[in-house]
């Protein structure tokens, strides 16, 4: 058994597909298999079922792969040795941000860190929260960055900032000339929000206390994880959606007039920094942390008195 054959393993297992596992890889498909058939002669019995297509991973080999990502992981550690013994922060992190995050979060803190840290290689995916969970449990990524609270297994979560809600409307939309938008007078059927499973979308049912199950009854059904979208939407349509704080820095001064308040309790998200509890970057992911704090604004360190939005995941 070999290190090689475990990370074939992993790459199979995530596939579903000998042919793509194969691509992924870098090696064939005959070589692939070759190398699963090696160590299910090592262990004695089958991995995977090939007589179904397709196929299917045998208990014994699900329980086998379960093992196997914690060895992988403690690889990955050792790897991390001769890295943290030195005082420079270095090497790569793979980071997942979720969609109504990313592209506000990133401009802060991006040139900070390459400063900073110049020896640190980030890369960042944009992911939706259930995404990020599953591939730092698979050793895929490093951390994530998502709204929480969140109920996850084996999954360290540190706050990093609050970040409250705005309204955010059309001209044309009835409540325009109002300075505020009071939660009870928005209709249902005038909000706009990003397709279904996110959690953004969960936190506006939460804001507005509607109910998920009802149907859309719009003429369009607009299905995006783009708030960049969501406002061009609504600004056409004289409709109505909710943005984030950090969402609202770049918007055009001619356009700010469009951003209200929401009253009487301003909702905020949670914004926080998850990694599996047992994990080999710590000194690149204290790193991120210390750079994101510093590049946001002071007064979103603090959790606000009147709690945070569930996003009900």
């Amino acid at each position: 058994m070999n290190i090689a054959q475990l990370e074939y393993l992993k790459e199979l297992y995530v596939c579903g597909s000998f042919s793509v596992a194969a691509d992924r890889l870098g090696v064939t498909q005959p070589a692939l298999s070759l190398q699963i058939q090696k160590l299910e002669e090592e262990l004695e019995f089958k991995l995977i079922d090939r007589s179904k297509r397709p196929f299917q991973f045998t208990e014994e080999g699900k329980l086998f792969y379960e093992k196997s990502l914690e060895i992988l992981k403690q690889i990955e550690a050792l790897k991390q040795i001769s890295i943290n013994i030195s005082e420079e922060v270095s090497g790569n992190l793979r980071v997942g941000i979720i969609p109504t995050l990313a592209p506000y979060v990133v401009p802060l803190f991006i040139h900070q860190l390459e400063k900073t840290y110049p020896a640190l290689q980030l890369e960042i995916y944009e992911f939706k929260t259930e995404e990020i969970i599953d591939k730092i449990k698979m050793g895929d990524i490093d951390c994530g960055i998502i709204s929480t609270p969140i109920s996850a297994t084996n999954i360290a979560i540190t706050p990093l900032f609050y970040e409250r809600f705005f309204a955010y409307l059309s001209e044309e939309h009835r409540l325009f000339d109002q300075n505020s938008i009071d939660i009870k007078s928005v209709k249902e059927g005038d909000i706009w929000y990003l397709e279904e499973g996110n959690c953004f979308q969960n936190q506006v049912n939460s804001i507005c206390q509607l109910n998920p199950q009802k149907k859309n009854k719009q003429q369009l059904v607009y299905h995006s994880n783009s708030i960049e979208s969501l406002r061009r939407i609504v600004e056409y349509k004289s409709g109505l959606t909710f943005i984030p704080e950090l969402a609202t820095i770049n918007i055009p001064a001619d356009q700010e007039e469009l951003i209200k308040e929401i009253v009487p309790n301003q909702p905020v998200r949670e914004i926080s920094l998850i990694t599996a509890k047992r994990f080999a970057k710590e000194r690149q992911v204290n790193a991120l942390k210390e750079v994101i704090k510093s590049s946001i604004p002071v007064r979103m360190l603090q959790q606000p008195k009147d709690g945070i939005v569930d996003t009900l995941l």
